[in-house]
């Protein structure tokens, strides 16, 4: 294996984790979204208002974290790839793509925090 590859599987390696991660907190808007729908529906809640507003701001938190990560793994990345003369002509698009979704996430944050407990549901269950 050459440097190029060590580095690009460690960019790799965490890009899967951020993967799962961002599965995780996909599967907890899920259950925030159902537990919106039995209030809704006037049925027994999984949790507490105040509960699901603790979960739902240090989930968004969690997404906002995400993408921070991915866009410095797609800076990163570029970077490798600038220092091994390896061309990659989306590599300036990928950033752009990953600065959006850190923008939309950082919307989507502020709003559950500032929302307080109120609108716990509507979610996004991705960003």
């Amino acid at each position: 294996m050459t440097n190029y590859d060590l580095e690009e599987s460690k960019l790799i390696v965490a890009q899967i984790i951020l993967s799962l991660i961002l599965l995780f907190t996909t599967i907890i808007s899920i259950s925030l979204s159902y537990n919106f729908l039995m209030k809704l529906e006037k049925k027994e809640t999984i949790y507490s208002s105040s509960k699901s507003y603790d979960i739902l701001v240090f989930n968004r938190f969690l997404m906002f974290m995400v993408s921070l990560i991915f866009v410095y793994i797609n800076v990163r990345d570029k970077n490798v790839k600038i220092k091994y003369n390896s061309e990659d002509e989306f590599a300036d698009l990928q950033i752009l793509a990953s600065v959006l979704t850190l923008m939309a996430a950082l919307i989507v944050l502020y709003v559950g925090v500032k929302s307080g407990a109120n609108i716990i549901s509507e979610e996004n269950p991705t960003v």
